[in-house]
């Protein structure tokens, strides 16, 4: 019930603060500080339509699946021991590589990164590009307000220093929203520096958030000795599988046509610089030999589909 509430009060909180930064610069730079300056339309315009991508991917964060399990997916692993080690005995389904049970959502999701509370949502296959993006335009956002109602943060130590001097009055209230719209700004700009830092590198290198704590706890315990990632294929094809393959699509908070994940989710090409993995892969799932020259990420992702459904069809006939 507790953390229930904790998840409300968290969305409460974000979409509060969009708004009342929004109003806040609005108003200072509209009203108070600029009102005769040639650069405040084009000032307020940007800002508005950051702000808009902003509440857009925020949305589109919050409400797309992350990633569902198709039920009859697990009918086609090989290995029977292999089937032991990913079944969930919560949601009853075969785990495909890359997926884990999301005890706050209370299910399995496909390359699954983390959840998030500030979302009350998984980032996960569906959804993690939309998570990047809403990274990147609070980024954006807080600097864009940061500059305007920094500007306002020096008037009113102005009126400060004229009203001590007796020669101004003192908006007392005005001066103490001015100051928490820009403490807000300013945190969040710091904050979601380092955090949207932190998940492109992820991105760029193909992990997730729950990979890198795997790998990090395992080198603890010495059971990793190298930094070999297996789903590495290089950047430029690490940003499609994540983003898609329309470069205007990377920008904009839409699932257009080629702005979709690249792949299904479910079966991962592979990067075997490391010969002894190739014993633990299945023949059926794309290996990448090391050369970005050679693949093309469209050709595995139809290979992947192509595989994906052959194998769907025939356990449907063998389970009629």
């Amino acid at each position: 019930m507790i953390k229930k509430y904790l998840n409300k009060f968290f969305i409460y909180f974000i979409c509060f603060s969009i708004v009342f930064v929004y109003i806040v610069n609005v108003k200072v730079v509209w009203i108070d500080l600029i009102g005769s300056s040639n650069y405040r339309i084009p000032y307020l315009l940007l800002f508005t339509i950051l702000t808009a991508l902003l509440g857009w991917s925020l949305f589109k964060t919050m409400f797309t699946d992350p990633g569902r399990v198709p039920q009859n997916w697990g009918y086609f692993l090989n290995d029977p021991e292999q089937k032991k080690r990913k079944f969930c005995l919560i949601c009853h389904i075969f785990k495909p590589e890359r997926c884990h049970h999301c005890s706050a959502c209370n299910r399995c999701v496909l390359n699954m990164d983390h959840h998030c509370p500030w979302i009350n949502n998984c980032v996960g296959f569906q959804n993690r590009k939309f998570f990047m993006q809403m990274l990147f335009y609070v980024i954006l956002d807080s600097y864009c307000a940061a500059i305007g109602l920094g500007y306002g943060i020096y008037v009113e130590f102005e009126n400060i220093m004229l009203f001590l001097n007796s020669e101004g009055d003192l908006h007392f209230i005005d001066g103490l929203l001015l100051l928490c719209a820009f403490g807000i700004s300013c945190l969040a700009s710091c904050l979601i520096t380092m955090f949207f830092k932190f998940h492109l590198e992820l991105v760029l290198s193909n992990r997730t958030t729950i990979e890198n704590l795997e790998k990090k706890r395992n080198e603890e315990t010495g059971q990793q000795n190298d930094d070999f990632n297996q789903y590495d294929l290089k950047p430029y094809y690490n940003w499609v599988q994540v983003f898609g393959m329309s470069k205007l699509s990377w920008f904009l908070p839409i699932q257009m046509e080629g702005g979709r994940p690249v792949g299904d989710g479910i079966l991962w090409p592979k990067n075997h610089h490391n010969e002894s993995l190739l014993l633990k892969d299945h023949a059926s799932i794309p290996i990448y030999n090391g050369n970005g020259d050679n693949i093309q990420m469209q050709q595995y992702n139809n290979q992947l589909l192509h595989s994906n459904n052959q194998q769907f069809r025939s356990s449907s006939t063998q389970h009629q």
